[in-house]
């Protein structure tokens, strides 16, 4: 089965003319791509100096032509080329592979507040003793944060649920920013209650006799 897409790849040089009309038209396209038939994604970046590069993602080469062709498009491919762009390339591919690799996320949970999520098929708690109704998000973890965030909050626990999240179900719900005011380190926050189908996995981790040690998972 064939599973290739297209991608539409267009890098560009801004004039710097009309900034605010640039920004209230691209903003306009990528709204107006996304309500088209065969639309997959887009992605888009752009250097202090004007360089910029935006890729959409189409089921299929007629896709492509079909939103290059959008009566509203053109008109902006148009203001582009009369005010905006100083120069600017499209490329149009086809995607035959793709990888993806996404940092795991994790939480721990006391296995009490993970027993009565199991009840209620959702996890409420924030951090240790704070709900997400008082916090606002779920504090989480990446792989290499784990013991760190463990000795310091659980000292005093001898066994803890490791919760293995699946990044896909939270992703749109999801920050990456420092835990407080004041700390550079970024932790990954999920902004809403998890729930229970949303954990891939639970590991039962027990701590030594004297401290936390390396957490039982992969990716450090």
């Amino acid at each position: 089965m064939d599973t290739s897409y297209v991608a539409v790849i267009f890098t560009n040089r801004l004039t710097g003319d009309d900034a605010a009309g640039y920004a209230e038209m691209a903003a306009r396209m990528e709204a107006l791509a996304a309500e088209q038939p065969g639309y997959r994604g887009i992605e888009s970046v752009r250097s202090g100096d004007g360089d910029g590069i935006t890729v959409s993602y189409w089921d299929d080469d007629d896709a492509a032509r079909a939103w290059k062709q959008h009566a509203e498009h053109l008109v902006a491919q148009q203001l582009g080329r009369e005010r905006w762009y100083d120069r600017y390339t499209v490329r149009v591919a086809t995607v035959r592979r793709e990888y993806v690799h996404e940092r795991p996320i994790y939480h721990l949970a006391l296995p009490d507040d993970w027993a009565a999520a199991l009840q209620a098929g959702v996890y409420e708690m924030s951090t240790r003793g704070i709900t997400v109704a008082d916090e606002g998000f779920v504090h989480c973890s990446f792989a290499h944060q784990i013991e760190g965030v463990a000795s310091r909050f659980y000292a005093d626990v001898d066994e803890l649920h490791l919760l293995h999240l699946d990044r896909d179900a939270i992703d749109d719900d999801l920050r990456i920013e420092p835990p407080a005011d004041g700390v550079d380190e970024l932790f990954p926050h999920v902004y809403r209650p998890i729930a229970t189908d949303e954990v891939t996995a639970v590991t039962v981790w027990r701590r030594g006799d004297a401290a936390w040690g390396p957490p039982p998972v992969t990716g450090r």
